[in-house]
């Protein structure tokens, strides 16, 4: 995606943000582990895993996350800023999965000087 700068008359409320398809791979998810400190062996560790009842390691809930503040920030711009983040996740992400993200703008508010945009993400 080409980040470019959001203006806010490019913004309304129900507009639909782009998705992000993120395909999981291994090597990913140990790099996201070290660059977190994360090094829980259910994130690499495929024997490990199985011995814990998984079918393979499992994608750190909180990559999914960092997917999910990635697609808000690319479509927001350089000049945005994401000020929280809650998200659940109700199932696993393997390794060769394919996860998209999307979302829309249910809010658009000011508060303390500030334009705060609110976003619905799944």
């Amino acid at each position: 995606m080409n980040v470019t700068t959001r203006s806010l008359n490019d913004i309304s409320l129900g507009q639909a943000l782009p998705t992000l398809t993120k395909k999981i791979r291994l090597p990913d998810m140990m790099a996201y582990g070290a660059a977190t400190y994360d090094f829980a062996r259910i994130h690499y560790d495929a024997p490990y895993a199985r011995s814990q009842g998984l079918p393979s390691p499992v994608v750190d809930g909180q990559m999914l996350g960092a997917f999910l503040a990635q697609l808000v920030q690319d479509w927001a711009g350089p000049r945005a800023f994401l000020k929280s983040l809650n998200f659940r996740n109700s199932g696993m992400a393997l390794p060769g999965d394919s996860l998209t993200c999307s979302g829309s703008v249910t809010a658009i508010r000011h508060e303390d000087g500030n334009i705060l945009i609110d976003c619905d993400l799944w």
